[in-house]
């Protein structure tokens, strides 16, 4: 009777090896996505300076101005992008509120101007030099001192 069993269970056995599916070999692909952002570098700016519209009895400044310099800065984007700029903001300096203010960007690429100017296209891959230019009027005589001004430059690509 043991061998009977045994006998059984060995047929089972090798009938269930033999009607077993064979293993077959599997693949499958695992995806991967990634979105790469358009983007804009600055470089170094090179700070501007600013110049009196006239040495005695000055009422505006002005980096083009005799005695000022325009700032600089290099720009340089992977995409198409846009640069607008803002009306300069003083930040030190004797106080008052100008009668007219505005900023210009000069480059190889355009123009614009902080009082309604159209965005200036800047090239993609190669860096672009940005001459900045403010200007500010008082309308009346400037007080002594030393006036500090900023002006925002701002990329959207």
């Amino acid at each position: 009777m043991i061998r009977r069993s045994l006998l059984t269970a060995a047929l089972i056995l090798v009938g269930s090896v033999a009607l077993a599916p064979k293993t077959m070999a599997q693949t499958v692909d695992v995806p991967f996505t990634g979105t790469v952002g358009g983007a804009c570098n600055f470089d170094q700016v090179t700070p501007g300076s600013l110049g009196m519209n006239q040495p005695s009895n000055p009422t505006a400044l002005a980096g083009g101005f005799t005695g000022g310099a325009f700032g600089q800065v290099s720009v340089t984007c992977n995409a198409p992008s846009q640069l607008t700029v803002s009306q300069p903001v003083q930040t030190g300096g004797p106080t008052f509120t100008p009668m007219f203010a505005d900023a210009f960007v000069n480059s190889s690429s355009g123009s614009t101007f902080a009082n309604g100017g159209s965005p200036m296209m800047l090239p993609v891959g190669s860096p672009t030099m940005l001459n900045v230019d403010m200007y500010v009027d008082k309308g009346s005589p400037l007080t002594p001192g030393t006036y500090d001004y900023k002006v925002t430059l701002t990329v959207t690509p």
